[in-house]
């Protein structure tokens, strides 16, 4: 995993069935494993749910079109049987350092915006309550 202050490389090597593969963690990739996620405190569902694992590496590994979309899965699976575990372990440790880090810098974003606006929040939230009583 990177340290605090060192984003996760954008790109990862691996091998997958004899055959050396290059992936590219793109703002679409990593909104789809985001949404799979859903929430920091999920991350850790990449390692311990076997829906959401599976779900993750079929997100990084399925061909995809020039736009981005997934093709139809041909004669081999998207991930195959014979993947190594360990190699399975390495990309779902890549996603979830990309997940974690665009969700601590959006958490991160989101507290200075509201740290910018914290009177007109109050004020907002003052003129709610006197309106309900």
């Amino acid at each position: 995993m990177p340290s605090e202050d060192q984003k996760p490389d954008a790109r990862i090597t691996i091998e997958v069935g004899g055959t050396e593969r290059t992936i590219f963690m793109s703002f679409g990739l990593l909104n789809e494993i985001a949404a799979l996620v859903q929430s920091p405190e999920n991350v850790p569902e990449l390692s311990f749910n076997s829906t959401v694992s599976t779900a993750a590496l079929h997100l990084m590994l399925a061909p995809r079109d020039k736009r981005g979309n997934i093709l139809p899965e041909g004669d081999e699976p998207a991930v195959p049987l014979d993947l190594d575990p360990a190699t399975a372990e390495q990309l779902l440790d890549w996603a979830g350092g990309h997940v974690l880090d665009f969700f601590v810098r959006r958490l991160a974003k989101s507290a200075q915006l509201f740290a910018t606006r914290a009177d007109r929040l109050a004020a907002a939230g003052s003129s709610l309550t006197s309106s309900v009583s």
